[in-house]
This record gives C-alpha cells, sequence and structure tokens, in this order.
C-alpha cells in the first residue's frame, strides 16, 4: 500500500507534464502554420460570430484598391474562418462606439501588405463610420498621420479602453 501511496505523485505529475507538453506543440503547430484541428472552445468562439455576422453592404465611401490603393479587413467576417488569438470585440460593443473613440483597423495594400492603424472616429453615420488615421503607413504613402477614412463596424479589430 505504501508503494502505492509513493507512486500517485509521480503519475499525477507524469499526467500534467503529458498535457502541457502536448499543449505547447499545438501551440508551435499551429505558429508554423501546420494544420490543427479546433478546439471545442475554438469552434464555439466561430460558431459565436458566425452567428453575430452580417454583410457591409455596398458604400461609395468605403476604400477599394481601385480608388484609393488599399482596402479594409472584414474583421467580423474573417472571425468566422478563424480564431484570432485574443477576442475581438462584440457587434454590440463595436455598434457603440461614438465620437471621439480610437479603433484599431486592419489596412490591406495592393501588394498583400497589412498593417494595424489606429483611427480616431469623428462621424458616425449608422453602422459607417469616418475616421482620422493617427499613425503613419508603413506601406502606404496614401495613409498618413489626420487623413479622413470611411469604414464599417465589421472592419473593427480592437477598440480602445479609456
Amino acid at each position: 500500500m505504501d508503494y502505492l501511496i509513493n507512486i500517485v505523485p509521480f503519475v499525477i505529475i507524469g499526467v500534467i507534464l503529458f498535457y502541457a507538453l502536448k499543449k505547447q506543440k499545438r501551440k508551435e503547430d499551429k505558429y508554423f502554420g501546420k494544420e490543427v484541428p479546433l478546439t471545442k472552445k475554438e469552434l464555439k468562439i466561430l460558431e459565436k460570430y458566425k452567428a453575430e455576422y452580417t454583410k457591409i453592404l455596398h458604400d461609395d465611401r468605403l476604400p477599394t484598391f481601385e480608388k484609393d490603393g488599399f482596402e479594409l479587413v472584414d474583421i467580423a467576417k474573417s472571425a468566422t474562418e478563424m480564431v484570432y488569438d485574443h477576442p475581438i470585440p462584440s457587434r454590440i460593443e463595436k455598434e457603440q462606439v461614438d465620437k471621439g473613440k480610437m479603433v484599431k483597423l486592419k489596412v490591406i495594400t495592393q501588394e498583400n501588405e497589412i498593417e494595424r492603424m489606429w483611427v480616431e472616429v469623428v462621424e458616425k453615420d449608422g453602422n459607417i463610420l469616418k475616421g482620422i488615421l493617427k499613425n503613419d503607413s508603413l506601406f502606404n504613402n496614401e495613409l498618413f498621420i489626420e487623413k479622413e477614412i470611411w469604414f464599417h463596424i465589421n472592419h473593427i479589430f480592437e477598440i480602445e479602453n479609456n
């Protein structure tokens, strides 16, 4: 009986070590682009974003490659296809964004360069917002501090907390 009492801590440590190594390998596989099956938690996250997604309707104010040389990433749509490392704002949080709030958008250039840019909201027209860029682009000279840019709430990647 004493033998079992002495071996139980080693078994527990072994199980914990096994799962920690398995989790680390999964994380490394994801980082290096290997196909990793989604966990139940990740599937639940995708379903949540799919349930609240609404398509962006055409609006001439929104940037396009042809007109502006860049586009904005539809974060809400991409969240229905992949799990982000940190949660993106919910639809309700994005709908509550108002004048004076800072939001982060993901901009994609025609050369497929993607960068995140901070924008201060200055006008709101339903789910379409107008903002002022608060940082310069590394890849596109047309994106500079104080440039006005129109975007949809689906484009919001992050909302700055005050």
